[in-house]
């Protein structure tokens, strides 16, 4: 086992930055996709509904959007995140397109059943992408700020780092969470899946808090850590293809 993780970590400092950034937008996207899926699902004990298990995948995609701010830049982020909301509309189409297909008769009653869950998906799909846009702009522009305030290149890189991905998590959240659950769930007798409004508020605190602490977890213990070793990976780069170019441009004058 030892061997296989030291070996899988050396393909991993093997890859290049542009390489990660791919991983990163594939994983971004199917955190999106899984997140308005789970959303369906409510959380809770007896009468009492704390959330839904769509807030289990909300701090990793804004996770992801900060280190992708912190390295490519806010424009790269936004380009991202408006790629991972298209690949959502395409998943909710298909979707619809599958309920709008016959069935055969022993299968009514699972066709049925699949439509109850996924025939709910586009006012949940609407609610998100109208979150997601909100909450990830706040959320990519607010950080991007505080970076830019902040020094990045000193000891205290990876304090400066979680306070400014606390800060945009916050406030990101909370308005992605208010706009989500009121859009989605809200009783006014249009779609299958609606909560209470004592549900959706109850929803929306639980949800923040939430994901406020797996923000915590995942800044501490994963993610500031990625983002320093990218940007230093990412510097390096750019000297070595500086040097290159350097490189090259003296061997044409020695040509000439």
């Amino acid at each position: 086992m030892k061997k296989i993780l030291a070996s899988c970590k050396a393909e991993v400092k093997g890859l290049t930055t542009n390489s990660l950034f791919v991983a990163f937008v594939a994983i971004s996207v199917l955190f999106l996709v899984l997140m308005n899926l789970f959303a369906g699902r409510a959380l809770g004990h007896g009468d009492f509904m704390l959330t839904t298990a769509g807030v289990i995948l909300i701090a990793p995609v804004m996770v992801l959007q900060n280190v992708i701010t912190e390295i490519w830049g806010k424009k790269t982020a936004l380009k991202v995140t408006g790629f991972a909301i298209f690949c959502q509309l395409v998943v909710v189409t298909l979707s619809q397109l599958v309920i709008a297909l016959p069935t055969n008769n022993d299968n009514v009653d699972r066709a049925y059943n699949w439509a109850n869950v996924f025939g709910s998906q586009w006012r949940i799909v609407s609610a998100s992408i109208i979150a997601f846009v909100v909450g990830s702009i706040l959320n990519i522009l607010i950080f991007a700020r505080l970076r830019k305030r902040s020094p990045q290149d000193k000891g205290n890189y990876r304090l400066l780092y979680i306070v400014a991905a606390i800060i945009s998590t916050i406030i990101a959240q909370f308005v992605d969470s208010t706009i989500f659950f009121v859009l989605a769930f809200a009783p006014v007798g249009i779609t299958v899946i609606e909560y209470s409004w004592r549900d959706i508020w109850t929803s929306i605190g639980t949800g923040t808090l939430v994901q406020i602490a797996l923000e915590l977890i995942l800044v501490t213990v994963a993610t500031v850590h990625i983002a320093k070793w990218l940007k230093g990976k990412k510097e390096k780069e750019e000297q070595e293809q500086l040097g290159i170019r350097s490189e090259e441009l003296g061997m044409v004058d020695l040509v000439d």
